[in-house]
């Protein structure tokens, strides 16, 4: 989508099912829907489904992405991926079954794992071992942040890019810098 931005506004709804709360520490949901709009209008849905379920598309994408355009849609499923063009039942471009392709730079090493490469690239010290931009990897890893917290507060939430703060919601923008060391109560519970 090339957001270079925050999104405008945030909504996030889901649960942990299939596991009692009481039984575990999870604080995120295993089965979320997250919707983020950004100002030009433009939505990014995600889904994560920690629950049995069927995969999706031509791959069978578990663990993925799909994209889905006005023009078509992108199969990603880890390094392997597939584009379509409206509802063509074969891809018009994509890369071998399997094969290792890095589909978001030009760099050829494998970009699955980017935790350790940030850590390395820290140690190094050095910019240009980073498999992303900083400020791409920072938006993109602000994303769940901003959908849990309006999970947790179960509304639908605007946020200033700019001040990097909810709009009129001193209660969300608390969420934002909180001490992880201790343990997370949704307000209203006990």
């Amino acid at each position: 989508m090339n957001k270079n931005e925050h999104p405008a506004s945030i909504f996030s709804a889901g649960g942990i099912y299939g596991i009692d709360p009481k039984e575990c520490a999870q604080e995120t949901p295993n089965t979320q829907t997250s919707l983020f709009k950004y100002s030009d209008g433009k939505v990014l849905e995600f889904e994560t489904r920690g629950r049995y379920t069927h995969g999706e598309g031509s791959l069978n994408v578990l663990i993925g992405n799909l994209f889905y355009g006005t023009d078509g849609y992108l199969e990603l499923n880890g390094n392997t991926w597939k584009a379509f063009r409206k509802r063509e039942r074969e891809p018009f471009a994509g890369s071998g079954e399997g094969q290792m392709v890095d589909v978001t730079s030009t760099r050829e090493d494998n970009i699955s794992n980017h935790p350790t490469n940030f850590i390395e690239a820290i140690r190094s010290g050095k910019d240009s071992d980073l498999h992303c931009d900083i400020s791409e990897g920072f938006l993109s890893s602000s994303l769940p942040i901003l959908a849990n917290i309006s999970y947790r507060l179960g509304r639908e939430l605007k946020f200033d890019g700019k001040t990097e703060k909810f709009v009129k919601e001193p209660e969300a923008d608390k969420m934002l810098t909180r001490d992880y060391r201790k343990p997370y109560v949704v307000p209203g519970t006990v």
